[in-house]
């Protein structure tokens, strides 16, 4: 915290990503809250629970205080975006990144208007700086190779039988590094009645999480090991 006070501390309130960021926090918290209101004994335990819960989730710190397993239906929902979510760019935690949600986001809404409009030309602009078309380009990517791996991987982890909750969550938790998923794998649950194989799925899905996509493909790509003549 020190290093970023001495570095121009005035634009760290011009940081639309980390503004993005409290605000998914706070507003998941506000609606988890209300939800859980019924199955707790008063609002200050609902937003402890719920706060608590949020930020360990987002932030992929993997603590708990709440088997939000038994929370109703909108929450849980709630809980597996942020799954998606992560923390920061830049960041040590799991998960997309918001800046690369932020991203895509602004993509999809450029898209959409030059559909519209097909002369129109805009770029896409983060904290007012322009983002080039390339990392553009290779977030799209990043997110399509994303997906395709929890859905890959889901697919082999259901040969194990489990619940499709347990299936998708599992493999949610894993690649973001989050720890507790829903069902099998809930708050109060492990993922001991896995069999080897999906452990091993479920295991380098954690890797190539902590260690990002790319990397991870780089590394074990024939070119990267081959000597130079």
């Amino acid at each position: 915290m020190h290093s970023i006070r001495s570095k121009n501390p005035e634009n760290l309130e011009k940081k639309k990503e980390l503004w993005s960021y409290l605000s998914i926090i706070v507003v998941s918290t506000i609606m988890i809250t209300l939800n859980i209101m019924p199955l707790v004994d008063s609002l200050g335990t609902a937003l402890r629970q719920a706060g608590f819960q949020v930020v360990s989730v987002i932030t992929t710190a993997g603590f708990g205080t709440a088997d939000f397993g038994t929370w109703p239906a909108l929450s849980q929902f709630i809980i597996v975006l942020l799954m998606f979510c992560g923390a920061c760019t830049g960041s040590t935690g799991g998960g997309l990144k918001v800046g690369r949600i932020m991203i895509l986001v602004k993509t999809f809404i450029r898209e959409f208007r030059r559909a519209v409009n097909p002369r129109r030309v805009k770029c896409i602009k983060l904290d007012g700086a322009i983002i080039d078309k390339e990392i553009v380009s290779t977030t799209s990517v990043y997110f399509v190779v994303y997906i395709f791996l929890i859905a890959f991987s889901t697919f082999l982890i259901a040969l194990d039988n489990f619940d499709m909750t347990a299936a998708v969550t599992s493999t949610i938790s894993c690649i973001n590094n989050i720890g507790p998923g829903l069902s099998n794998t809930g708050m109060i649950s492990h993922f001991a009645d896995f069999s080897d194989f999906s452990k091993v799925i479920l295991t380098a899905d954690m890797l190539i999480g902590r260690l990002e996509i790319f990397p991870m493909i780089i590394l074990f790509m024939p070119a990267t090991w081959r000597k130079s003549v």
